[in-house]
């Protein structure tokens, strides 16, 4: 992966993304055809060969035609731009204090069960406090 992806690259990777098995052209022109605007075979098969031509998606040949599917998941995709956005910075408290500033309460849970899953953060019975007196 080497950027974020552009609007209508996220359009097809979004349903790439939630297919359950690799997807050829016409399917994923018609998982798209569900919006405002219709687009062309020929338009949809573009982006699908350059996706495949920068990394995002691996393809299969199936008679004629080609099916692709994703290289990594979206949860893979955003963290890689997180991580990215955090090489840019020249301070990285100030850039996670400014990110966990802007943060909802579901985010912030996220992040806490990660931290959890990861091992950084104690479960929440290592965290309770001990009966029968003061901390030592």
């Amino acid at each position: 992966m080497t950027r974020e992806l552009g609007e209508l690259e996220n359009a097809v990777m979004t349903v790439v993304w939630g297919a359950k098995s690799p997807m050829n052209v016409r399917e994923t022109m018609e998982a798209l055809g569900n919006g405002d605007r219709v687009l062309a075979y020929t338009t949809v098969a573009s982006v699908l060969v350059n996706l495949h031509a920068k990394g995002w998606l691996r393809r299969t040949v199936e008679g004629r035609a080609f099916r692709y599917a994703a290289v990594c998941t979206r949860a893979e995709y955003a963290a890689d731009l997180v991580k990215r956005a955090l090489e840019h910075s020249d301070d990285a408290t100030a850039s996670f204090v400014a990110l966990l500033s802007g943060m909802s309460q579901g985010h912030r849970k996220a992040l806490e069960a990660a931290l959890r899953i990861t091992g950084e953060l104690p479960q929440a019975a290592d965290r309770a406090p001990r009966s029968g007196g003061a901390e030592q």
